[in-house]
This record gives C-alpha cells, structure tokens and sequence, in this order.
C-alpha cells in the first residue's frame, strides 16, 4: 500500500521546470481616492461590462493570476470572478512565491470536502457527514524540478490515517460556480480501508 502511494504522488509531481508563479497573493486597493472606487469588470479592459466594486480602504484582496498584458488582476466576488486595473493594487508585504502559502482553504465536490491548512504543523480535513480528521506533525517540501508545487504529508492524530497532499499554483474552478482559484490540490488519504483520492482547489486564508 505505501509503495502505490509513493508512486501515485511521483506522477502527480513530475513535470518539466516551469518559472515561478508568484499567484494567488493579497493585495490592498492603492492610488484610489477616498470618495471613489475601483470597477470590478467582467473582463480584462475598461469597455467590459462592471459586475461590483471595490472600495479605497479594501485589503486583503486575493489576486489569482494576471491577463496576457499584466494590466489587468483577477480576484473573485460574490460566485464569480471578475477583472481589476492592476496599477491600482498593491501586493502585501512578505508573500514569497518559492514557498507553500498558509493558512490555506481549500474544498472539493462530489462528494464535498474541505481542507484547512493552517500556518502551524496541523491540517484538518472534513468530509460530508463525517467527523472531521486532524492531522499533525505535517512535513512540507518542494518540487525539485518544478517552482510552482509543493506537497505536505501528515500523520493522523491518534489514529492509522495518512495525509498527502499535492498542491499547484495554477488556475482552479470548483465546477459548481464561476468563481476561480489560483491554488489546484490533489489529495491521498491512505488508511486501513485503502487509498482515497480527492481533487479540489484552495484559496488564501487570514
């Protein structure tokens, strides 16, 4: 059981190198007046149509990837995603792109499941009509030939259950809405009744 385990996350994790992706990131509105606000469209560029905004005071504003131009950032609002003017945000201090961000929230469906990694050693992970199932004592490492993957394993607590989890900075949608994440995670669960393989997406939490 742990040699099919071993081999499933080595096809999940070999690749060819890619240069870093330094998204998804926080960012806070910037260079807007204080009477004003900054359009949320529905496309990159000023002739889309605006689906929201966002205030001169907002922070914390996930950015999951860029358009073609760099001009244009796009987060999330409400159930779907929408594009920003770029140059009126800001990136948050101390987000390096070389490393696993945390805490994380992550989810999947059919069936639903969620992942909570937080910024200590613990991940919990809950599936739908279940008790939830903690794992501590996490080991994290990189890719070795790819900047933009990462992988964590855990132990359960008290119990036979193992965790490996396999993250990517790549564009995720979680099929049932519009929204987008900038976090693709793929997880084995390993314990006495097999191996469980679940897919979903994660996004930045505080």
């Amino acid at each position: 059981m742990k040699h099919a385990c071993l081999a499933l996350l080595l096809l999940a994790l070999w690749a060819f190198p890619v240069a870093a992706n330094d998204l998804p990131a926080f960012h806070n509105v910037s260079g807007v007046a204080e009477d004003d606000v900054l359009n949320i469209r529905a496309a990159p560029g000023t002739a889309a149509s605006i689906i929201g905004t966002l205030s001169a005071t907002d922070r914390f504003i996930e950015v999951v990837e860029k358009d073609d131009s760099g001009d244009w950032a796009r987060i999330n609002t409400a159930e779907r995603s929408g594009w920003v003017a770029m140059r009126y945000l800001a990136r948050r201090a101390n987000q390096p792109a070389d490393t696993l961000p945390r805490p994380l929230s992550c989810a999947g469906t059919e069936p639903f499941w969620s992942l909570s990694l937080k910024r200590d050693p613990i991940a919990e992970l809950r599936n739908l009509g279940e008790e939830p199932r903690l794992f501590t004592n996490l080991y994290s490492v990189n890719s070795s030939n790819r900047q933009d993957r990462y992988a964590i394993f855990g132990q359960e607590k008290d119990d036979d259950g193992v965790l490996t989890a396999v993250f990517h900075r790549a564009i995720c949608t979680d099929g049932m809405s519009d929204r987008a994440y900038g976090i693709s995670l793929d997880v084995f669960l390993t314990d006495e009744t097999g191996v469980q393989f679940l897919s979903g997406c994660c996004s930045l939490s505080r």
